[in-house]
């Protein structure tokens, strides 16, 4: 090491005889930056080098001017021939790209350097392989005229043995989207269900057909990126798309969400206190099972009200329906009903006997924004409220048979399916005498939902 640094110390006095003049600032090696490549530079690397001084990443990036990736005595010694003048040859050629692909039409630039890069002629003679396919000018803009491959060689002007070439595959331009239109997709949609959008874009042969998609307002309606709708709340929506191929083309399809279809089953004539009955039905039919109203009231489970030693009394209200439910409240064999326990029970019965692949689910308890959660998701859910949302002003009561407890609940209780909603609505659909579908306001139909006990049962496909 002694040897080197006195080696260097004759070289730079010797040197310091032959300073170069000036050039602009961070040219190759002058890494102390002061317009001149001198035995300043040289000196600064060696002492780099050896570990003596740290540098920066421009120091490296300026004073490695053999191109090795580090300062070593290598870039020291060729500043060091530089400032005597004396001869330094090209070496090698690098770029900065060894392969490049692109479309018929396109223009990139080549950034080619002789090594080292302070030799006497640094130079470099552009030229391609076929001009048919990409052409190049001196500075090494390259443009691809046709479609093909070739390769653009880079020659060092001082050396034409030394040379280095780039690969490069012309393609076929994109064509570009001239038009889109959309297709017959539906007016209207049900909460909960999944819609994807049909469009056509001309010309067929459009390199990218693929469309960015957006939805006026995510509360009602959401899109994903292929195009998919998923309905949430009923309202109407406008669904906004735009092409992605730089053509800035769009369209807009405005559909209307509205509350799900459920089939619709009639309690009346012959059940007037049957509802869960027929609101089973109409869940069940809402996913393709063959079932009718006779049928569901005979897998429900039920016992009638009997008089012991003056008072009345009845099954548990979660274990069967209780009474008859062809009687009215004041009939002789009234009917009075069933609570979510025992109606789970009964459809899950009704799906085992069809041989179906869904599980009855009771949701009861849950909180009302997971109630519509559900509809959001497309669950039509059969729920206990009050016949249109009228105000109890009296209970039916009786004792439970085995436990001896009283037990009573608001008279007027109905079931029905909630198969939609709004920001200021729900949607019902009443079996009771043909009424239908019904709206409420939200917060009437919480409160009658919530003084039945938050009931609810949903069907759910199994895996």
């Amino acid at each position: 090491m002694k040897r080197i640094i006195s080696i260097f110390m004759a070289m730079t006095i010797i040197a310091g005889i032959f300073s170069v003049g000036t050039f602009a600032a961070s040219i190759p090696g002058d890494i102390t930056n002061d317009g001149k490549i001198n035995s300043d530079d040289a000196l600064e690397i060696l002492m780099i080098s050896v570990e003596a001084k740290q540098a920066s990443d421009e120091k490296i990036k300026t004073g490695d001017v053999d191109c090795s990736g580090s300062l070593t005595s290598s870039d020291a010694l060729l500043i060091l021939l530089y400032t005597v003048e004396a001869e330094i040859k090209v070496q090698n050629i690098i770029t900065d790209k060894t392969e490049y692909s692109g479309k018929q039409g396109d223009t990139f630039k080549i950034h080619a350097d002789a090594v080292p890069m302070i030799a006497n002629d640094t130079g470099i003679v552009y030229s391609s392989t076929d001009e048919k396919t990409a052409s190049v000018d001196k500075d090494g803009n390259v443009a691809l005229k046709g479609v093909g491959t070739c390769e653009i060689v880079c020659t060092s002007a001082a050396d034409s043995s030394i040379f280095r070439s780039i690969k490069v595959v012309s393609e076929k331009p994109d064509v570009k989207i001239s038009s889109v239109k959309l297709g017959s997709n539906p007016e209207k949609m049900s909460q909960g269900s999944y819609y994807q959008i049909k469009y056509t874009v001309s010309p067929s042969n459009a390199t990218n057909k693929k469309m960015t998609w957006k939805s006026s307002d995510t509360t009602l309606a959401t899109v994903d990126s292929n195009g998919v709708i998923k309905a949430k709340v009923i309202g109407t929506v406008t669904i906004t798309g735009t092409t992605t191929d730089g053509s800035k083309l769009s369209v807009k399809y405005t559909v209307k969400i509205r509350a799900m279809k459920i089939p619709y089953v009639n309690q009346m004539p012959k059940y007037p206190t049957g509802c869960e009955a027929a609101s089973s039905c109409m869940l069940l039919q809402y996913y393709g099972f063959s079932i009718n109203i006779d049928q569901m009231v005979n897998i429900i489970p039920r016992k009638n009200i009997y008089y012991k030693n003056g008072k009345r009394y009845g099954p548990d209200i979660n274990e069967m329906f209780v009474g008859n439910p062809k009687g009215g409240y004041t009939s002789s064999n009234p009917g009075y009903g069933a609570f979510s326990p025992c109606i789970t029970k009964a459809l899950q019965t009704a799906i085992d006997q069809r041989g179906g692949k869904y599980t009855a689910k009771k949701i009861s308890g849950c909180s009302f924004n997971e109630l519509l959660g559900y509809v959001s998701e497309g669950y039509p859910v059969l729920v206990w409220a009050t016949y249109k949302m009228k105000q109890p002003t009296t209970v039916n009561s009786w004792y439970i048979e085995g436990t001896g407890k009283y037990f009573e609940y608001p008279r007027g209780t109905h079931v029905m399916i909630l198969s939609g909603y709004d920001s200021d609505k729900v949607a019902t659909v009443d079996p009771y005498n043909g009424n239908g579908v019904l709206t409420f306001s939200r917060s009437v139909f919480k409160s009658r939902w919530e003084l039945l006990g938050k009931q609810g049962i949903i069907l759910v496909k199994n895996k």
